[in-house]
C-alpha cells in the first residue's frame, strides 16, 4: 500500500455549484473542505420560517432535459422529494379574459410534440401560430457556440425570421423569460437557443417540468449537509473567507481566525464575492469581470389567502406582468383552507427599488384580474423577497466574457452558474460547473501530476477518462471470496456474525408465508427447491460482520447492532435477487438463481420480500435513533437502485465521463458498505465523528470490494466463485480492468474484440491473458490496496475501540487480498 496522503483540496461556497463539486471531489478521495459564509448551505436556492410558513427565497423550477440537476438530486437521496410532469402541461390565464389554454405536448417526435397546444394558442394570431414551427426550426439550426451568434439579441433574431411583438410576448418570453431572467431584446440569442433546443427542439419530453415538494432547504441545503458529512466533508458554516492567496501550487485560504494551504482551491462563489478575495487579474480574468458581466434581478411576491383562489399548481400569465404564480401552500407546510401563492418577476429590474407597500399596491390587482376567485377572498398577508443579485445579466455579448474552470493559477478553479457551463444561470448550469471544476481539480492543470486518488492511480495513464463500469453485480454482487477468513480476529468475527444474524435471518424469513418463504428461503441457502432443510450456504455475511463489528468499534454491544446487521443483509440480497434476473444469471453461491428455478415475477417479489423484511427487522424496536437509521437504511436502498438505473443506462451508451462512472460504482457497490458500518453507529448514537470515519471506511472497502469482484469476474475460479468462468468477458461489460486496458496504447486488437469478437472458451481464454500481459489485474491490485489504506487511515483518525478497529483492518485486507 503506498500510504500516501490525499490530496487536500477547499471549496469556496455552499451553493450547487460548491455542493456538487465537494461530492465529486470526495467520491475521488479527495480530502474535502467546504467554506459557506452564511448559516446554511444552498446558496440561492434556500428556505427561511415566515409564521408559520416554509418560504423559499425565490422559485425553482427544473425540465427533465436538466440531467446533471437531476442527478445530483438522486446523489442526495431526495429526487422523491420533486415532481416531474409526465408530460408538459404549462396552464396559461389572462388578465383580460376567464378562458385559460394550456401548453400541452402530445407524443409527436420534437419539435411537433407542441404543435396542438401552439395552433391553440390563442393568445397570439392564427398566422403567428401557424409562423411558430418555421420560427422554431430556424431556432434549431442556430449554432449557440457560434461567438457571432452570442452577440446578437434574441427578440432582434425573432423580428428578423417574422415574430412579431405580440408573439414574442405571449410565446418566446413565456418560456424564455423564467429561464434566461431577461427579456428577449436583452437576452443572447445563443443562450435563447440553447434553451429552447435543450427544452424543447431535440427531444420530445426534455421539456417536461419539475419542481420541489417541501421547501428548498430541505432539498438542497440539509440534504447536502448530510452528504457531505457521509462522505467525509469538513463543512465549515458561518465561515467568511477574507483572502486567497494563489501560491506556486495550490493556495492559502485566509479566514477571520484561520489560515490553511490546500493542494487546491475551488472558488464557487460570485464574480463580486470572487473579487473581494482575489484580484481576478491573478487568475487571469479582468479585473473589472463583475461589472462587465452585470446582475439581472428576480422579485418574489407572497400572498397568503383565506381560501384557495388557484386549482392547478402554477399558472402562467399572459397580458400580465407577473409572469407565473406557483401554489406553494403543501410545501410551506400549511394543511388547513388557506392558500400560499407565491409569484416570481424576472428580469425585475423596474420592480427591485420598490417597498413591500409600493409592491403590494401593483401586485394585488394583477392577481384579482388574473384569478378572479380572488374577488371573495381575503389577504391574510403579504411579503416580498428580492433577489437583486440572482443571475448574471445573460446579454449579448455575455458568452465571451463567461470564464472556463480552469484558470491561470494551477490549483485554483472556477465554479457557479455564471461560469461557461454552455447553459443559462440555472440549477442546471450551477450543477455542471460543479462537476467541470472537481474534473479540472483531479486532472491537475498546468502540467502538474493528476491527483493520486483510488480511482486514478500513477499506472494509469495521464488523460485517461475512459469510463469503467462496475461490473458483476447491479448493487454490488458479491460472489463468494476465495477462501474464508484465517487471522484469529476474523474467524471470532465470523463465528460472531453466525451466532447473532443467522438465527435472526431466519426468524425473518419464517414470518413469510407459503411460495414466498420457499423461495426466499432458498435464495439464502435455508432450504432446496422443495423446501427441504440444506446446509446454509449463502454468502459469508460480509456486511453484517462489519456491522457488527462498527457497533463494537463505538463502544456498543454488537448485539445491538443485530437487526442492523440483519438488515443490510436482508437489502443485499433484495438486490441480488433483482440483479441475477436484469443480468440472466443463472448461478450463484454455487447453485441455480430464483428467476432460473422458477420465473421473473416469482423473483420479483421474493426480491421486494426481502427489503420488506429488512425495514421491519430495523424499525421491529423503537429506540430513540430507530427513525434515523431507518432513514439511512433507504436513503442506501435508493442510492442501490439508483446505482442499477446509471448502469443500465451506460451499457446503451457509446460514452460515460469518469464522474458518472465514479457516481454509479459509489452507488451499486459502496452504498451499502458504507450503510453497513455507519447504520449501527446511528442507531446506538454515536458521535458525529464516528459515523463519519465508520462511513469513509465502508466506502472504501467498497471501492476495494468493486475492484476485486472485477477482476474475479475475469480471471476468478467457477469452483470458487459460483459464477461461469469469464463471465465478465463473455457479457462484454466495461469493467473496471476492462476499461482500464482500452485506454492502454497497442491495444487496437482489443478494441476490436469487444466490438466484435468471438465469445468461444479459447477465444476468452486468450483475452483474459492478454488483459493480464498488459497490467489490468495489476492495476486493480494497486487501486484496491489505495482504496483500503484510505479506509482504514478514517478508523485511526476516530475515538474508536482498538480492538474492533484492528479486526476492521483485517477485513479490509482481507477483501482486498481475495484471489487477486
Amino acid at each position: 500500500m503506498t500510504g500516501q496522503p490525499r490530496p487536500s483540496v477547499c471549496v469556496i461556497g455552499g451553493g450547487l455549484a460548491g455542493i456538487t463539486a465537494a461530492l465529486d471531489l470526495a467520491d475521488a478521495g479527495v480530502e474535502v473542505t467546504l467554506l459557506e459564509s452564511r448559516a446554511r448551505l444552498g446558496g440561492l436556492t434556500h428556505s427561511f420560517r415566515h409564521g408559520d410558513l416554509w418560504v423559499d427565497g425565490g422559485q425553482h423550477a427544473f425540465l427533465r432535459c436538466c440531467t446533471a440537476y437531476i442527478g445530483l438530486l438522486e446523489r442526495l437521496g431526495v429526487r422523491h422529494l420533486t415532481y416531474l410532469q409526465d408530460r408538459l402541461d404549462v396552464p396559461i390565464a389572462s388578465e383580460k379574459s376567464p378562458v385559460r389554454t394550456r401548453l400541452h405536448r402530445n407524443d409527436l417526435p420534437a419539435p411537433l410534440q407542441l404543435s396542438g397546444s401552439l395552433l391553440r394558442h390563442r393568445w397570439m394570431s392564427l398566422r403567428q401560430r401557424l409562423l411558430v414551427g418555421r420560427v422554431a426550426l430556424a431556432l434549431g439550426r442556430v449554432d449557440p457556440t457560434d461567438p457571432d451568434v452570442d452577440t446578437q439579441s434574441f427578440g432582434g433574431w425573432l423580428r428578423k425570421h417574422g415574430a412579431d411583438d405580440r408573439s414574442i410576448e405571449v410565446l418566446w418570453e413565456l418560456i424564455g423569460k423564467a429561464t434566461l431572467n431577461a427579456d428577449a431584446d436583452a437576452c443572447s440569442l445563443a443562450l435563447a437557443a440553447t434553451v429552447f433546443q435543450l427544452g424543447l427542439l431535440n427531444d420530445n419530453g426534455a421539456s417536461d417540468l419539475g419542481w420541489s415538494r417541501v421547501p428548498l432547504q430541505q432539498l438542497h441545503g440539509d440534504a447536502a449537509g448530510r452528504a457531505l458529512d457521509a462522505a467525509g466533508c469538513t463543512v465549515q458554516l458561518r465561515a467568511k473567507v477574507s483572502a486567497l492567496l494563489p501560491e506556486s501550487s495550490g493556495a492559502r485560504v485566509v479566514l477571520a481566525d484561520d489560515e490553511q494551504a490546500y493542494d487546491a482551491v475551488v472558488l464557487a462563489i460570485p464574480p463580486a464575492a470572487l473579487e473581494r478575495v482575489v484580484d481576478p487579474a491573478a487568475l487571469g480574468l479582468p479585473a473589472d469581470l463583475a461589472d462587465r458581466l452585470g446582475v439581472s434581478p428576480i422579485v418574489n411576491v407572497h400572498v397568503v389567502l383565506d381560501r384557495p383562489v388557484l386549482d392547478t399548481d402554477f399558472v402562467a400569465a399572459v397580458d400580465s406582468p407577473l409572469q407565473w404564480v406557483f401554489d406553494r401552500t403543501t410545501a410551506a407546510g400549511l394543511q388547513d383552507e388557506r392558500q400560499y401563492l407565491a409569484v416570481s418577476v424576472s428580469a425585475a429590474d423596474d420592480l427591485i427599488g420598490l417597498t413591500t407597500a409600493q409592491l403590494r399596491d401593483w401586485a394585488l390587482p394583477h392577481l384579482r384580474k388574473l384569478l378572479p376567485r380572488m374577488a371573495t377572498a381575503e389577504v391574510l398577508d403579504f411579503f416580498v423577497t428580492r433577489e437583486p443579485d440572482a443571475t448574471f445579466r445573460a446579454a449579448p455579448g455575455s458568452g465571451r466574457l463567461r470564464p472556463h474552470a480552469e484558470t491561470t493559477r494551477p490549483g485554483i478553479v472556477l465554479a457557479g452558474a455564471w461560469t461557461a457551463t454552455g447553459w443559462p444561470a440555472t440549477m442546471e448550469g450551477a450543477v455542471r460547473s460543479g462537476y467541470s471544476a472537481a474534473e479540472v481539480v483531479l486532472a491537475r492543470p498546468a502540467g502538474l501530476e493528476p491527483f493520486e486518488t483510488p480511482a486514478r492511480t500513477s499506472r494509469a495513464p495521464q488523460g485517461s477518462h475512459r469510463v469503467a463500469r462496475a461490473s458483476q453485480g447491479s448493487h454490488g454482487a458479491e460472489p463468494d471470496p476465495q477462501g474464508s477468513p484465517t487471522t484469529d480476529e476474523l474467524v471470532k468475527a465470523q463465528e460472531l456474525t453466525r451466532a447473532l444474524v443467522t438465527p435472526a435471518l431466519r426468524k425473518a424469513v419464517d414470518t413469510l408465508d407459503g411460495r414466498e418463504h420457499l423461495v426466499v428461503a432458498y435464495h439464502l441457502g435455508f432450504v432446496d427447491r422443495h423446501g427441504d432443510p440444506v446446509h446454509e450456504d449463502g454468502g459469508k455475511k460480509l456486511r453484517p460482520m462489519v456491522a457488527l463489528l462498527a457497533a463494537q468499534a463505538v463502544g456498543a454491544d454488537p448485539a445491538q447492532a443485530t437487526p442492523a446487521a440483519v438488515a443490510v443483509e436482508l437489502v443485499h440480497n433484495f438486490s441480488l435477487v433483482h440483479d441475477d434476473i436484469m443480468d440472466r444469471d443463472r448461478t450463484r453461491r454455487h447453485r441455480e438463481t430464483v428467476w432460473s428455478v422458477w420465473d421473473d415475477a416469482t423473483a420479483i417479489l421474493a426480491g421486494d420480500a426481502l427489503q420488506a423484511l429488512a425495514f421491519e427487522e430495523l424499525l421491529g424496536d423503537a429506540g430513540p435513533h430507530t427513525a434515523d437509521a431507518g432513514h439511512l437504511l433507504a436513503i442506501t436502498t435508493r442510492e442501490l437502485i439508483r446505482g442499477q438505473v446509471l448502469d443500465m443506462e451506460f451499457e446503451q451508451r457509446q460514452q460515460v465521463s469518469l464522474a458518472e462512472c465514479r457516481r454509479m460504482a459509489a452507488a451499486k457497490t459502496g452504498a451499502l458498505l458504507r450503510c453497513s458500518t455507519e447504520l449501527p453507529a446511528v442507531l446506538v448514537g454515536s458521535t458525529p465523528d464516528q459515523r463519519r470515519a465508520l462511513a469513509t471506511y465502508g466506502r472504501g472497502v467498497g471501492a476495494a470490494f468493486q475492484l476485486v469482484d472485477d477482476v474475479l469476474g475475469i480471471w476468478g475460479d467457477p469452483a470458487v466463485t459460483g459464477k461461469s468462468n469469464h463471465s465478465d468477458l463473455r457479457a462484454k461489460k466495461h469493467s473496471l480492468p476492462i476499461a482500464w486496458a482500452l485506454d492502454q496504447p497497442d491495444v487496437a486488437d482489443l478494441t476490436t474484440w469487444f466490438h466484435e469478437g468471438e465469445t468461444t472458451s479459447a477465444e476468452l481464454d486468450r483475452i483474459a491473458t492478454r488483459l493480464d500481459d498488459i497490467g489490468a489485474r495489476a492495476w486493480c491490485r494497486e487501486s484496491a490496496e489505495s482504496a483500503i489504506q484510505h479506509a482504514v487511515d478514517a478508523l485511526h483518525r476516530a475515538d474508536l475501540d482498538e480492538t474492533a478497529v484492528s479486526t476492521l483492518t483485517e477485513v479490509a485486507r482481507y477483501v482486498a487480498g481475495r484471489d487477486m
